[in-house]
């Protein structure tokens, strides 16, 4: 090789290098810029885009506004930079620029405060990192027309460092199912996935590794979409384009498949695994929490209290706002789970009698003092009397089928004798709390669907199904004053139904009627504050609650917020319920929310919280 020609290559080299770092420069402050706007401009339109959705009558009303807070519930607290120039910038602009540790050795990093929502997340994500790899493959493409190294290098920089990005965050199906994807999934397409599928579940059998690489080439696959829109729209550069994303996806999957990367320590998903049977042993102990306020369980070992085994007398007392619970004539907050359980289903009656022993025992510690279900063939005397024994009440469900046809006077007459049939089943049992007549009934009436056209024959059985129940509420009050009967519902967005019923049917106030709503969004604070003014004149408890839609190690801190949010209006909200104790249940979202698995937890941090604070509030 002549002398000249080792010239041109070392310029190449040269100019290719230097393009590179100015192709990372360049990404480098793209991506937190396209990440901020995309938040402020979700938060900005949150309002006014919730105000048009409210208005079309196709669009589930609880769905659409829990999707649209999703969406726009990121909040930034502040850009951390590493290193001397982060420390001089955090000295100059305390308020915004953060100390520069927490950019955890990158260079620049947004970081989000405990809470904000992993689909606003993982959207804003998307969207910046779609602007650089756009911008790094138009930077490439123009470099290679014209015969500019430097260019190329840039371009090629640019769009490197979105892999690098996310194979450093190192996606999981845990995170993923956080974003509520397979959920949203099935509520806009019920035919085309199961409820009962999660994200999980497809990737039974899968390695881990494996799983990696599908998550990242994906990731890289829907950014690049925005590109080659651009590309096809021009009809030019399609193929160079389609050759170096190929390379960069394929390259990419590949990597984060053979390379292990260990996350920060901030991100740590979840505690490892304590049996619930060794109270004497804190959560404190394994936990890796960042928050060490919340880090120390409580479990106690305190003896036993006599437990009366008469039928239990549970009363709301009040009116106008002004409601008080009392269980045996003692005044009750209601300190709830949920058990979404298929122990009847996947266990003999031995095993499952002991797992209930097991669980109730657990839960008594934790300071549980109520227990919510929906599958009646799992609320049934066995567990009845493994929650009696415990000291747990237990709200019993009744399911109702929303396709059934309430207009049909032989169907409501038959299910009226049902109902009346399971009340003196069970009305005499100590451990019983509240009658759970029918669960988000009205939701899967008017709106079977995400999207679609309500049609007149759904409004008509939507009313006749709440005239039946306002009737059958009377008809179980009367053979049992001595309890409460709830309707648990999706949010408010049905309250009117069963307040227009209220009126129709007359009889004056029924403060043993209480409305249950399930709530997993910041709107829990609308509902809380403004129930006064719902139209329905009695009391109200939360019936479902957990941080939707937010990170694993947020999740202890979401539930603080929820809880004090319950509490705050004590003269008329009763209490609430956590969704949910197990992750073995039919839903989906179960083994997304599940607090325990096989009676060890899958997220200590978030028991830990929920002891605190239900062990504070006795």
């Amino acid at each position: 090789m002549q002398c000249t020609d080792i010239d041109v290559l070392v310029r190449l080299i040269v100019r290719l290098v230097l393009g590179g770092a100015a192709g990372a420069v360049l990404a480098l402050v793209l991506r937190p810029i396209v990440f901020a706007t995309a938040v402020i401009t979700a938060r900005a339109v949150a309002q006014p885009l919730g105000d048009l959705l409210g208005q079309l009558p196709w669009l589930d009303p609880v769905y659409s506004q829990a999707a649209l807070a999703s969406l726009s519930h990121v909040d930034v607290g502040g850009i951390a930079v590493d290193g001397a120039p982060g420390a001089a910038l955090h000295a100059w602009f305390g308020g915004v620029m953060l100390e520069p540790q927490r950019a955890e050795h990158a260079l620049i990093r947004i970081i989000l405060r405990p809470g904000s929502s992993v689909l606003g997340r993982l959207v804003a994500a998307a969207l910046a990192h779609a602007a650089v790899l756009s911008t790094g493959l138009l930077v490439l493409l123009i470099g290679r027309r014209r015969g500019r190294p430097a260019l190329v290098g840039a371009g090629l920089a640019c769009q490197l460092s979105v892999p690098l990005a996310i194979v450093a965050a190192r996606p999981s199906l845990t995170e993923l199912e956080a974003s509520g994807v397979m959920f949203a999934t099935n509520a806009l397409a019920p035919a085309l996935i199961l409820r009962g599928v999660a994200l999980s579940d497809l990737a039974v059998g899968m390695s881990p590794s494996l799983v990696t690489a599908v998550l990242v080439g994906l990731a890289l696959l829907i950014a690049y979409v925005p590109a080659f829109a651009v590309l096809a729209a021009r009809r030019r550069g399609v193929g160079p384009a389609l050759v170096t994303a190929s390379v960069i996806v394929v390259a990419s999957s590949l990597g984060a498949a053979a390379v292990p990367i260990a996350r920060p320590s901030s991100r740590i998903v979840a505690a490892p695994a304590m049996r619930l049977e060794l109270p004497q042993r804190s959560l404190g102990e394994v936990s890796a929490s960042p928050h060490p306020t919340y880090a120390a369980d409580r479990w106690y070992l305190e003896p036993r209290t006599m437990i009366p085994v008469s039928p239990s007398t549970v009363e709301v007392l009040g009116a106008a706002g002004q409601f008080e619970l009392r269980v045996n004539g003692q005044p009750q907050i209601i300190r709830g789970m949920g058990l979404n359980t298929q122990y009847a289903l996947t266990m003999t009656p031995e095993q499952r009698r002991a797992q209930l022993e097991a669980d109730f025992a657990a839960l008594a510690k934790l300071g549980v003092n109520t227990v919510v279900g929906w599958d009646p063939a799992e609320f049934d005397e066995a567990l009845l009397e493994s929650a009696q024994t415990h000291g747990i009440g237990v709200v019993v469900p009744f399911d109702l089928d929303p396709e059934a046809d309430y207009t049909d006077p032989e169907v409501r007459a038959a299910l009226t004798r049902d109902v009346l049939a399971w009340v003196a089943r069970y009305r005499d049992a100590p451990a019983l709390r509240m009658w759970g007549l029918g669960n988000e009934v009205l939701h899967k009436i008017v709106h079977p669907a995400w999207v679609g056209p309500q049609e007149p024959a759904r409004e008509r059985n939507a009313q006749a199904f709440s005239d039946w129940l306002v009737e059958t509420a009377d008809a179980i009050h009367r053979v049992d004053p001595h309890h409460p009967v709830t309707y648990r519902s999706a949010e408010d967005a049905f309250v009117g139904w069963v307040v227009d019923a209220l009126r129709r049917r007359g009889g004056g106030a029924r403060q043993w009627f209480v409305w249950g709503t399930n709530c997993y969004q910041d709107h829990l604070a609308d509902i809380v504050d403004n129930w006064p003014d719902s139209g329905f004149d009695g009391a109200l408890w939360v019936s479902e609650f957990a941080p939707g839609t937010v990170a694993v190690p947020d999740r202890p801190v979401g539930f603080e917020a929820m809880w004090s949010t319950i509490r705050r209006h004590p003269q008329w909200v009763l209490g609430g319920a956590v969704y949910a104790w197990t992750r073995n249940g039919p839903e989906g979202v179960d083994r997304n929310f599940g607090l325990t698995d096989d009676g060890a937890p899958v997220d200590g941090r978030s028991l830990a919280m929920l002891s605190e604070l239900f062990r504070g509030d006795q």
